[in-house]
C-alpha cells in the first residue's frame, strides 16, 4: 500500500491544533501580569526554532522515516518509543480536558463517558489515515479562527492598555515557569518526526510556518486577555474560556456551549493524530488505532484520578526529554547518517 501524504499546510495546522489544545486546557493559577507570559512565549518560540533545525534539514534533504534511517532492519523499536510518548500525551490531554468539562459543565457528561467517547471518536479518525486527519484539521482550524476573532470583536470587557506593564523582579518566576512549560510542551517536534514521512514536501514551510502562526495567535490571545480581563481571568482559570465569558451578542448571551463544541472537536482531531502516530509500529493500522485508544483511555483515567498536570515536575521532565531526544536528537542522528550514506554513494 502506498504511503499516504499530506501537504505542508495540513501538517502545519495539525501541529497548531495540538498546541492550541494545550492552551485550551491550560489553567492559570495566577494572572497578575501578562507581560512575563508574552515574553516567555517569544523566547520559547525562538528556542523551538533552533531545536527544529535538524528535522527541517533532514526532511528537506529527502529523508524519510528517521527510525528507518537509523535502524533499517529494526525501526519498530524506536517507533515504539514515539508511541509510548504520545500515548501518555494523549491520555493526559484527555484527562485535563475531562477535568475542564467537570469544572465548567459538571452536569453535562460524566468523566468516564467523556474519556471513552473522545477516544472512540479519535480512534475512528485515526483509522481513516493521515489524509482524513489533515482535511479535518483544516476545517477545525477555521472553526477555531472564526470563533476566536468573533469573541474578540464582540467582547464586552473594557480594553485597558495600562494593564500591559513592564517586567519587574516579581515577574521573573512566572516568566521562567512559562518558558520551561513552553519548551517542554514543544512536542510538535517529535510529532513532526513521526509524521514527516507523510509530508509531500515543504518541511521548512510546515515547521517555521507553524512557529509563526503559533506565536502570532498565542501572543494575540495573551494580549487580549491582559488588556480585557487582566486579573479577572483568575475567576475562570482558563484564558480562552475567560475571553468567551465576556463575549455577548443580542442572539448569543453566553459562548460556553459554542466554546465546548469547538474544543471537543479539536480534542478529537488532536488525540486522533496522536493515536495515528501510535499505530506506526503496527502492521494492522485500523486494529492498532482502537488498541492504542484503549491504552490511552486507561492512561487518561489514571491521570484524571491522580490529578496529573502538564506542568508537574516529573511530567515536565518526561515532556522535555521527549522533545529533546525524539524531536531533536533522533533527526540530528538520522541527518548525520543520511549525509554519510550519500557521501559513500558518490
Amino acid at each position: 500500500m502506498p504511503l499516504r501524504k499530506i501537504s505542508a499546510g495540513q501538517l502545519m495546522l495539525l501541529l497548531f491544533l495540538s498546541r492550541i489544545m494545550h492552551t485550551m486546557i491550560f489553567r492559570a493559577e495566577s494572572f497578575a501580569s501578562g507581560t512575563p507570559l508574552m515574553l516567555g512565549l517569544l523566547v520559547s518560540t525562538a528556542v523551538e526554532a533552533l531545536l527544529a533545525i535538524p528535522l527541517v534539514i533532514y526532511f528537506s534533504k529527502g529523508g524519510a522515516d528517521p527510525a528507518s534511517e537509523l535502524f533499517p532492519s529494526r525501526p519498530r523499536l524506536l517507533k515504539i518509543f514515539y508511541s509510548v510518548y504520545f500515548l501518555v500525551i494523549a491520555g493526559t490531554t484527555v484527562a485535563l480536558f475531562t477535568g475542564f468539562l467537570q469544572s465548567e459543565f459538571s452536569n453535562v457528561v460524566s468523566p468516564i463517558f467523556s474519556v471513552l467517547l473522545i477516544f472512540a471518536a479519535s480512534a475512528y479518525c485515526a483509522s481513516n489515515g493521515v489524509e482524513g486527519l489533515g482535511r479535518a484539521g483544516t476545517v477545525v482550524f477555521w472553526l477555531f479562527a472564526g470563533l476566536f476573532v468573533f469573541m474578540a470583536s464582540v467582547n464586552e470587557g473594557g480594553f485597558d492598555l495600562l494593564n500591559i506593564r513592564p517586567m519587574t523582579e516579581n515577574d521573573l518566576s512566572p516568566f521562567f515557569e512559562y518558558l520551561a512549560d513552553g519548551i517542554s510542551s514543544a512536542w510538535w517536534l517529535p510529532m513532526f518526526c513521526a509524521l514527516g514521512e507523510n509530508l509531500r514536501s515543504g518541511a521548512a514551510k510546515a515547521a517555521y510556518g507553524y512557529l509563526v502562526l503559533k506565536l502570532a495567535v498565542l501572543e494575540a490571545l495573551l494580549f487580549l486577555v491582559t488588556i480585557i480581563l487582566w486579573r479577572y481571568v483568575d475567576v475562570l482559570g482558563y484564558p480562552i474560556f475567560a475571553l468567551g465569558a465576556y463575549a455577548k451578542t443580542d442572539f448569543i448571551q453566553r459562548f460556553d456551549a459554542i466554546n465546548m463544541l469547538v474544543w471537543a472537536i479539536n480534542c478529537v482531531i488532536v488525540v486522533g493524530t496522536y493515536v495515528f502516530i501510535c499505530t506506526k509500529p503496527s502492521k494492522k493500522p485500523k486494529a492498532g488505532s482502537y488498541a492504542a485508544a484503549a491504552l490511552g483511555a486507561g492512561i487518561a483515567f489514571i491521570s484524571y484520578k491522580s490529578g496529573l498536570r502538564f506542568n508537574d515536575g516529573v511530567f515536565l521532565i518526561f515532556k522535555a526529554a521527549g522533545v529533546i531526544l525524539l524531536g531533536t536528537a533522533v533527526p540530528a542522528a538520522a541527518l548525520i547518517k543520511l549525509g554519510l550514506k550519500r557521501r559513500a554513494e558518490k
